[in-house]
């Protein structure tokens, strides 16, 4: 099917009586909140949007970019999933704008995010559409893969192109890693994407708009702001009645405090680092206690990382260090509370991990006379992943030290409490006319 690069016209089949110079050729805002996936109504969307213009895009179908069907996402946004993947929630954000952004280049359109959030059981994006040359043609750079290791929550990000150390304008396929399997535990690596691997959110909006929600006392009472509003000197009446407007606009907005604190909690996200970890699945994976998380933050910025929290994940570690960073700071913490050697379930592991080494004729005997590479080898292929992490020396120094940063952290409504019980996506609708004609039978009974 060829679509055309020009401009569509939504009116096209308007009355002849009305002047072509009163029509307008695209939109400025629109809005896609199917049952479902947006996926079908994209590719419209995007050409029908004026330059500069606002998408705001909503998909409910987590089952498929959550990685329960990973055939379903691929079909619909050519991109793949990682069911067991801690990340999952950002994985899902960043599949839909990569397949958003990869549309959009094929009508020499960019996407810039403004809003890049995940909802109770969906997910919602707002993007600007730009028709700007130099965005399209370094995509490449903003789109990759990621390559998670099967035995732990180690991960790599690679993008698609990279920059010509000689010409910063040409682009380049870029190199893959020259790992052949996971550093940490040896496991071998499975691959998501393509994803976008850009900031998520424009953080000048969204600070501006937690700084608004402020001023309109979202922390106070707002009757003290109208009257301080009204006090106000300098101020002219047409001013101040403004101001009391949006105060009393304001109050009729049911999540004014989740809203708050979804923003904060956005503004504070490091915006260019793709995806995180999660506290205690890094644990989970050694076998020992979690650590404070305030005081794991502390060690990553004091051995001069950066690191944030995630929007959706309260146990979220979004962070710009190495995977080997991550995994030292464990160890240490694990020689300072060292976990427990006699679980049931360490054992259970370890006699799982031997049968599947018999299995496959990979178990070598230690009783054998061949040499001590090969026994080396044995005892390497009955250790637990805990075991092969926690064998290696930390490399860094890690102070727990809680530096003033942390400290200093504003109290709102991060990670809101469910409404009801039970929330979630209910089941498909069924049996509303059979509940209705016994109604309707009921109250003819009764007359």
């Amino acid at each position: 099917m060829y679509m055309s690069r020009q401009k569509p016209n939504p009116y096209i089949h308007a009355p002849t009586t009305i002047k072509s110079s009163t029509l307008q050729d695209q939109y400025d805002v629109i809005d896609l909140d199917p049952y479902g996936t947006a996926s079908p109504f994209i590719d419209s969307a995007i050409q029908a949007v004026t330059n500069g213009g606002m998408l705001a895009i909503t998909c409910t179908d987590m089952n498929s970019l959550g990685g329960s069907h990973p055939d379903t996402c691929y079909a619909r946004y050519n991109a793949m999933p990682i069911s067991k993947a801690k990340y999952l929630q950002e994985l899902a954000l960043r599949m839909l704008l990569g397949n958003i952004a990869r549309r959009a280049a094929v009508y020499g359109r960019s996407i810039k995010p403004i809003l890049s959030v995940g909802m109770a059981f969906y997910v919602r994006v707002f993007v600007e559409v730009w028709e700007y040359g130099p965005d399209v043609k370094n995509l490449s750079l903003r789109i990759g893969n990621v390559h998670q290791s099967v035995q732990c929550p180690s991960f790599h990000v690679v993008p698609h192109g990279q920059q010509s150390k000689h010409n910063e304008h040409l682009i380049q396929p870029t190199r893959a890693p020259l790992i052949p399997c996971c550093s940490e535990s040896g496991g071998a690596f499975k691959t998501a994407g393509p994803i976008w691997l850009g900031p998520l959110h424009d953080q000048h909006v969204t600070k501006e708009a937690v700084e608004r929600l402020e001023d309109l006392g979202i922390n106070n009472n707002n009757k003290k702001i109208m009257k301080k509003v009204d006090e106000a000197p300098g101020k002219d009446v047409e001013d101040t009645n403004s101001d009391n407007d949006q105060v009393q606009l304001f109050q009729h907005i049911r999540m004014k405090k989740e809203l708050h604190g979804l923003l904060t909690v956005v503004s504070e996200e490091l915006n260019d680092v793709p995806l995180y970890y999660v506290l205690p699945d890094l644990c989970h994976t050694l076998g020992c206690s979690t650590p404070p998380i305030k005081s794991f933050k502390a060690a990553i910025i004091n051995a001069g990382y950066r690191v944030s929290g995630y929007h959706k994940e309260a146990q979220a570690v979004k962070t710009d260090a190495p995977n080997h960073v991550i995994w030292d700071i464990l160890r240490v913490w694990c020689n300072e509370n060292p976990p427990k050697s006699n679980s049931k379930k360490k054992e259970n592991k370890r006699k799982k991990l031997a049968k599947k080494n018999n299995d496959n004729n990979t178990s070598v005997d230690i009783n054998t006379t061949r040499g001590e590479e090969d026994k080396e080898k044995a005892k390497e292929t009955k250790m637990t992943v805990a075991e092969k992490i926690l064998a290696v020396e930390p490399t860094i120094k890690v102070d727990f030290t809680i530096p003033k940063e942390l400290k200093e952290i504003k109290k709102v409504c991060r990670f809101p409490k469910n409404p009801e019980a039970h929330w979630g996506p209910k089941k498909a609708a069924s049996g509303y006319k059979r509940k209705a004609e016994e109604i309707e039978n009921q109250s003819q009974v009764k007359k």
